[in-house]
C-alpha cells in the first residue's frame, strides 16, 4: 500500500466513528436549557438565573419561549426587590404582545405584586381588579386576583368592607374552583376572628369550611377548624351553636386523637355556662365512648370532681376523686389522682388531717415513713375505703352497661371493660376484666397488661398503692418470689 493511501485508509475509520459520536450528542431542548435558570430560582439564587435567561434570550426567538423567559426574569427581579426594573419588563412584555390574553394576565398580576410591593396599594388593587373583570374567561388567574386583592385591601388598607367582598367573590362567581373557594372562606374566617372581631361571622366561615369543604382537608386540619367555629360561636355568646358545631365535628371525625378534644372542650363550655350536672353527663358519655383514652377519660373525670366541688357536693366529689384515683394508670395521672382525692378530703372535712393520712398510707403504708410498726407515724386506717364510690344512678347505670355489653371479648375489649368498671366505681369487677386481658394478651403486650392488671386492677380492689411491687413479682416469679423461698400471697384471691 501506498503512503497516500494508507494516511487516507487511517483518517476515513476515525471521521466515520466521530459522525457516530456527533450524531448521538443531540442538541439540548428548550427545557432543558431553561431547567438550570429554574433550578436557581428554586434556590432563590436570583442573580445567577438572570445570566442563565439572558443567554437564552440571545439564542431563542420563538414567542412563546420569549415570553417564558421574561415572564421569569421579572420574577427574579421581584425576588431581588429590583420592582422598578420588574415593572418595566412586565409592562414592555405586555406591549409586544398585546393580543395574548394569557400573557397579558399573567404579567398583570405580577404588577400588581411589583406595586404592592412598593407599597402602592391603590395601584396593586387596580392591576388585580383588572385582571379579575377583563379575564373572567380565565377562571383561575381571576380568582387569584380577586384573593389578592382582598389581600391588600384588608391586611395593607385596613378597608375591611372591599377586602371581604373581594374575597366572597371568589366562592361566589367560581364555585368550581373548590381549592380557591375554599380559601376565600378560610381567609374571610382569619379576618373577622382577628381584625374586626366578628366572632359570629368568623364561627360561620369556619363552620362552612368544616361542612362544604371538609372533603379537602386532612383530619387534623379540619378538626382545628370545627374547632375554631366553636371557641367563636363562644366568644360571640352563641352557646348553643358553640356545642353543636362541636357536637357535629366530633362525629363527623374518625381519628380519636382529633374527636375527643372537640368532646372535652363541651364539657369546658357547660362548665363555664355553670351546666354542672349536664356537665357531668358528658364526662360520663366521654369515658363510655373512649374508654381506651386514658388522658382524655382521666380528663373527664378530673372535670367530675370539679363539677361537684363547685356546687358544693363534696361527698359526691370525693366519691368521683376515688373514681378517678382507681382508674389512673400511669406515675403522673396516679399523682395527679391523689392531689385531687387528697382535695376532696379537705373539701369533706375542712381540715388536711385524712387529706395527708390518705397520702402517706398510698406511698409508705400502714408502718408509715419509718417502716416500722408501732411508731408514731403510723397510719392506721387507709381512709380511701372511706370514700364510697358514687352511689347507684339509674341512667348512669345503664350507659356505663351498654358500654361494658358493646365490648368484645378479647384483650383490648377486656381492657376497655377493666377501664369502664373503674370508672362506674366496680373496682373488683375491674380487676377481674384486667386480670382477663393479660390471660389472652399477646406476648408482646404481656408488660402493659401487667401494667394495667397491677396500677389499675389491683391498685382499685385493694384502694392502695402501697404494696404493689410484691404483685408485680408474684406475676414474674409466682408465690416463691424471685428468690424462690418467699411466700408471697395470691393477690388474686376473691377474684
Amino acid at each position: 500500500m501506498k503512503p497516500g493511501k494508507l494516511l487516507t485508509a487511517m483518517i476515513l475509520p476515525a471521521a466515520l466513528f466521530a459522525g457516530v459520536c456527533l450524531a448521538q450528542q443531540k442538541p439540548k431542548t428548550f427545557s432543558e436549557e431553561f431547567r438550570p435558570a429554574a433550578s436557581n430560582m428554586q434556590r432563590r439564587r436570583f442573580p445567577e438565573a438572570i445570566k442563565v435567561l439572558d443567554a437564552l434570550l440571545k439564542k431563542y426567538k420563538d414567542p412563546i419561549e420569549v415570553k417564558q423567559l421574561r415572564l421569569a426574569r421579572a420574577q427574579c427581579l421581584h425576588q431581588m426587590t429590583k420592582y422598578d426594573d420588574a415593572l418595566a419588563e412586565l409592562n414592555k412584555l405586555m406591549a409586544d404582545f398585546k393580543t395574548d390574553k394569557d400573557l397579558q394576565s399573567a404579567a398583570l398580576l405580577g404588577v400588581g405584586d411589583a406595586h404592592r410591593a412598593k407599597k402602592e396599594f391603590d395601584k396593586a388593587v387596580a392591576a388585580y381588579q383588572k385582571v379579575s373583570k377583563d379575564y373572567a374567561d380565565q377562571p383561575a388567574r381571576a380568582a387569584d386576583a380577586l384573593l389578592k386583592a382582598g389581600g391588600v385591601l384588608c391586611d395593607d388598607m385596613k378597608k375591611f368592607p372591599e377586602g371581604l367582598a373581594s374575597y366572597a367573590a371568589v366562592e361566589k362567581q367560581f364555585p368550581a374552583l373548590t381549592r380557591r373557594a375554599a380559601d376565600s372562606v378560610l381567609k374571610m374566617a382569619a379576618v373577622q376572628e382577628t381584625l374586626t372581631k366578628d366572632s359570629l361571622n368568623a364561627g360561620a366561615a369556619y363552620q362552612k369550611l368544616a361542612e362544604k369543604y371538609g372533603s379537602l382537608y386532612q383530619e387534623h386540619v379540619l378538626a382545628g377548624y370545627f374547632a375554631k367555629a366553636g371557641a367563636c360561636y363562644l366568644a360571640a355568646k352563641k352557646v348553643p351553636q358553640a356545642l353543636a358545631i362541636l357536637k357535629k365535628g366530633e362525629q363527623a371525625l374518625k381519628d380519636n386523637r382529633q374527636k375527643t378534644p372537640l368532646a372535652l372542650t363541651q364539657v369546658q363550655i357547660l362548665m363555664q355556662d355553670k351546666k354542672y350536672p349536664e356537665a357531668r353527663t358528658e364526662c360520663e358519655r366521654i369515658i363510655c365512648e373512649y374508654p381506651l383514652e386514658l388522658n382524655v377519660c382521666q380528663a373527664a373525670q378530673t372535670r367530675m370532681v370539679e363539677a361537684f366541688r363547685t356546687e358544693s357536693k363534696f361527698n359526691e366529689a370525693l366519691g368521683a376523686a376515688r373514681i378517678l384515683y382507681d382508674a389512673a394508670a400511669g406515675e403522673q395521672s396516679i399523682r395527679a389522682a391523689a392531689h385531687v382525692v387528697a382535695q376532696a378530703f379537705r373539701s369533706v372535712d375542712s381540715n388536711l388531717a385524712r387529706a395527708n393520712q390518705f397520702l402517706a398510707y398510698q406511698r409508705f403504708g400502714q408502718n408509715g415513713p419509718d417502716g416500722k410498726p408501732n411508731t408514731p407515724d403510723d397510719v392506721r386506717v387507709n381512709h380511701l375505703l372511706a370514700a364510697k364510690h358514687l352511689p347507684p344512678n339509674a341512667v348512669r347505670d345503664k350507659r356505663f352497661a351498654a358500654a361494658i355489653q358493646a365490648q368484645p371479648n378479647m384483650y383490648e375489649g377486656y381492657r376497655a371493660k377493666g377501664f369502664l368498671y373503674a370508672y362506674w366505681g366496680k373496682p373488683k369487677e375491674s380487676a377481674q376484666q384486667f386480670r382477663l386481658a393479660f390471660k389472652v394478651c399477646p406476648d408482646a403486650t404481656v408488660p402493659a397488661a401487667a401494667h394495667e392488671l397491677v396500677l389499675v386492677g389491683i391498685k382499685a380492689y385493694r384502694a392502695s398503692f402501697f404494696g404493689l411491687e410484691k404483685v408485680f413479682e408474684y406475676i414474674s416469679y409466682g408465690p416463691k418470689g424471685k428468690t424462690g423461698k418467699e411466700n408471697i400471697p395470691d393477690p388474686f384471691q376473691g377474684l
